[in-house]
């Protein structure tokens, strides 16, 4: 059966501009999942950004969807898209820790005779939003809990 693995989230944060979302992962599949590939087959792969709310009985829910990529062969896959603050800023109020994402990768296939369900996440990152003085125009890239 197909896996997924080594799933990443960065989050780029440059000054004047809105935050640089980019999410990874590695496909891997079977002989048979090759073939049916080749046979044009489809192979879907999703990734989205997660709020991970998972305490206090408190449900994730999804931020932003990526579009869906196809899987034409084994490999890595990335996903980038610009999202803005207001996105990332996904925690507010009297229990405000900061905003705590991840991303979900989800593989599938497009013929129910071959059903594939396969999911994974990424480890989850804080983010704080940090303000640069317009001298210092770096990239702040936000670190892996």
């Amino acid at each position: 059966m197909a896996t997924l693995s080594n799933p990443t989230l960065s989050i780029d944060i440059f000054t004047n501009s809105e935050p640089n979302v980019s999410v990874r992962v590695d496909v891997r599949l079977t002989s048979f999942e090759t073939f049916l590939i080749e046979n044009e087959v489809g192979f879907q792969l999703t990734a989205k950004l997660v709020r991970d709310d998972g305490g206090l009985n408190l449900r994730d829910n999804d931020l932003f969807l990526f579009p869906t990529q196809n899987i034409t062969s084994a490999g890595t896959y990335t996903f980038q898209s610009t999202v803005s603050y207001s996105t990332l800023n996904e925690d507010s109020g009297l229990l405000n820790k900061g905003n705590e994402l991840f991303a979900n990768f989800s593989l599938t296939i497009t013929e129910q005779m071959f059903p594939l369900n396969v999911s994974i996440s990424s480890p989850s990152i804080e983010s704080r939003m940090v303000s640069f003085s317009k001298e210092t125009e770096k990239s702040k890239v936000l670190a892996i809990k």
